[in-house]
């Protein structure tokens, strides 16, 4: 699908500079340095990718949503560099690189983090102060902080720390995955749906998609833990296992995850052919999503 790969490279193009130029210069400060190291590290850029896709299937154009693609990308980066700090996942590799606080030390980590988490909200109010979108900011503000919150993310990484070494239930693995990674998705495909003036039909339907999406994309994750390398993943592999982490390959089985991963997308794009638009981005960039080998 050569038009798809287009897109996608010329959507993280767009993002990677955006993200770039929104970061104090280099050699400002430690912090900054760290915060422009983790960024530039790389990644897939799938949160910002999903809030313009959002909008963009709704008829708004990638630059008026931006800064809240941006924002997005910030607090993802910035829960992998805490994520990866000796108290959490002691991991020493992140996409590919060593991680933020192998290289500058855990305290300029924790504030290059800290500091990705409150810009990601100086970005949203950069957007809303334009004209005729502080409304609409507002309720960015909100999507983005509940699903960071406890009610999201950090709520699904404690639920993983506690769950360590445990004997966990299937609906308790997938609450882990829905929080861990369904949150953000959902809420980078909210965002950007608000920002091209969704309706709450259109929200709902999205809203269900995206969480179904990022139960399925935690899943594959944790797939990709047992059987990946280091350098095709990005970070340490197997470090799930080694931790007695509760996910769902090892509940129940490779062969039965993957199925559950099968089942996820089809209920995932389901649900799209509830709206009356165009939803064949969506379609594909799910499919990517989650048929991934890294």
């Amino acid at each position: 699908m050569p038009d798809f790969e287009q897109y996608l490279g010329e959507a993280k193009v767009f993002v990677d500079r955006a993200l770039m130029e929104s970061l104090p210069p280099a050699g400002s400060s430690n912090v900054a340095d760290a915060m422009r190291y983790s960024i530039a590290a790389g990644g897939k850029r799938l949160r910002p990718i999903l809030c313009l896709a959002g909008a963009q299937v709704l008829g708004a154009e990638q630059e008026a949503v931006i800064e809240v693609a941006c924002a997005l990308e910030m607090v993802h980066t910035y829960s992998l560099i805490h994520d990866d700090l000796p108290a959490m996942d002691d991991s020493d590799l992140r996409r590919g690189k060593a991680s933020c606080h192998r290289v500058f030390g855990e305290a300029i980590a924790i504030l290059a983090g800290d500091a990705l988490l409150t810009m990601a909200f100086e970005k949203v109010a950069a957007y809303g102060r334009e004209e005729q979108q502080a409304e609409q900011a507002i309720r960015i503000a909100f999507e983005l902080a509940s699903a960071a919150g406890v009610g999201g993310m950090i709520g699904g990484q404690e639920l993983d720390l506690v769950a360590e070494g445990k004997n966990l239930t299937l609906p308790e693995v997938e609450e882990i995955a829905a929080l861990k990674n369904g949150a953000l998705f959902s809420a980078a495909l909210r965002c950007g749906a608000l920002a091209a003036g969704a309706g709450e039909s259109e929200l709902q339907v999205l809203s269900s998609f995206a969480r179904l999406t990022g139960k399925a994309f935690q899943i594959v994750d944790d797939l990709l833990d047992s059987k990946a390398t280091d350098a095709e993943l990005g970070k340490p592999v197997e470090a799930d296992q080694k931790k007695a982490k509760a996910t769902l390959p090892a509940l129940l089985g490779v062969e039965a995850a993957q199925a559950r991963v099968d089942d996820l997308y089809r209920q995932a794009t389901a649900e799209l052919q509830k709206l009356e638009i165009d939803t064949s981005l969506l379609q594909l960039l799910a499919q990517r999503l989650i048929y991934r080998n890294n």
